[in-house]
């Protein structure tokens, strides 16, 4: 592989002509995909790629695409391929199929299996052609791509849930610009046309309501568990996330630091956040050490930024819980009362036991209601899941100017609305 970094300023490119990017991750994948750009781009792929059924490379249109096979020369030594040749040698060849994307006028994409030799081949055949590699970063602001385009490409490198990643490459196809078209059709059209009002004013009603979860896709949501102390909170976020991340103690206060653990749940991204358990509100006298205390109070900051609290408490009988939310104040996110080692309480203890609120209650040790408590996590955080699907399905606002165009757009339709 070259030792050349690839260029991160795209200043530095305005004297290139001819630049090669890695467009995906750079670990191993299902897919590679590499960008190439220049004059020199299309005779350097013609002398490696060759097209199924003979088609023309050159006679490509822009957003057309060409299946075939990649010549890749590779060598079992160290010293490369020219100083083989110095010596006498030939390289060998080893073919791939790739998918050739034809996505400007000297602009091209190569489509291949994503396994880092292969993608590094391609570099290095382009980089010792005589192209410079550059970040993908640069290569779109190079290509002067959409910004909002961009914006996404970004947000797609950061997701980990499927869902988010779904919902983004539908944006990358185009759904929002194609929901925005929709309604300044309307604005345009005459004579004006009630139905035709109705038809816009319920697309920017699902953009409206899609947009809250459009501006949280590439950040996973953070979900806090508080509760007293030995309450089970470390149990309850191994068996969530399905293996053993935080640590677990019969001792109270083993935890005294805050710990994330990153889950993918049903395509969502989710932060699970363990905390140092909350002392007994009756108990308040007990002397509390300072590496104790300053976990506690990591614990509480963390739950004002947090989107959901999962208040958790024992169901077991001979457990004394005096915790209450309460003692965090009340600017608190939404929050689910969680009952754990309920393998440790029988059914008639159960129903007895005097509840203030709702409880989800769970067993880390058999897996008793944790995909339950799943679920109701998942409908705290995403309720536009169950009651409004459709939010997701085609256009969906991803940045704070896509809101500003839907909100403007709003106020379009609604004076239009009224003129008639």
């Amino acid at each position: 592989m070259s030792n050349r970094q690839p260029e991160d300023a795209a200043v530095g490119l305005k004297k290139s002509q001819f630049f090669v990017s890695r467009l995906t991750p750079s670990q191993p994948g299902a897919l590679g995909i590499v960008g190439l750009y220049g004059a020199k781009a299309c005779p350097t792929l013609k002398a490696y790629f060759h097209a199924f059924k003979g088609t023309s490379i050159e006679s490509l249109a822009i957003g057309r695409i060409a299946v075939g096979q990649w010549h890749h020369e590779f060598l079992t030594g160290r010293e490369g391929v020219r100083s083989l040749e110095r010596e006498g040698g030939q390289p060998q060849e080893s073919q791939e199929c790739v998918v050739l994307v034809r996505t400007g006028e000297d602009s091209w994409e190569i489509h291949s299996h994503g396994g880092r030799a292969v993608v590094h081949s391609f570099l290095e055949i382009f980089v010792a052609s005589g192209a410079d590699e550059v970040s993908w970063n640069t290569w779109h602001a190079r290509l002067q791509k959409d910004r909002r385009d961009t914006t996404i490409r970004k947000q797609l490198a950061q997701v980990d849930g499927s869902y988010a990643a779904q919902i983004l490459t539908r944006q990358l196809a185009g759904s929002f610009q194609k929901d925005i078209r929709r309604i300044k059709q309307t604005l345009d059209t005459t004579p004006r046309c009630m139905d035709q009002i109705v038809v816009a004013k319920a697309v920017i009603d699902r953009l409206e309501r899609a947009s809250r979860i459009g501006l949280r896709l590439a950040q996973p949501w953070r979900v806090i568990l508080l509760g007293p102390v030995n309450a089970g909170k470390s149990s309850l976020i191994n068996a969530l996330v399905g293996y053993d991340r935080s640590i677990v103690s019969p001792h109270a206060g083993t935890t005294r630091d805050v710990l994330e653990t990153r889950a993918v749940i049903d395509g969502w991204s989710v932060n699970f956040i363990d905390t140092a358990g909350f002392h007994i509100v009756d108990n308040q006298k007990q002397e509390i050490n300072g590496i104790e205390q300053k976990g506690i109070d990591r614990a509480a900051v963390e739950a004002l930024n947090a989107d959901l609290i999962l208040h958790v408490q024992s169901l077991d009988p001979s457990a004394v819980d005096g915790f209450s939310t309460a003692q965090l104040g009340d600017a608190l996110p939404p929050y689910i009362s969680v009952g754990t080692k309920l393998d440790l309480c029988s059914n008639k203890q159960l129903s007895e036991q005097p509840l203030s609120e709702p409880m989800v209650p769970t067993s880390a040790r058999t897996g008793q209601g944790i995909e339950r408590l799943i679920q109701v996590v998942l409908e705290k955080l995403v309720p536009e899941i169950k009651h409004q699907p459709d939010c997701f399905l085609e256009g969906v606002p991803v940045s704070r100017e896509d809101i500003d165009v839907v909100r403007k757009l709003h106020q379009q339709v609604d004076a239009y609305s009224r003129d008639l």
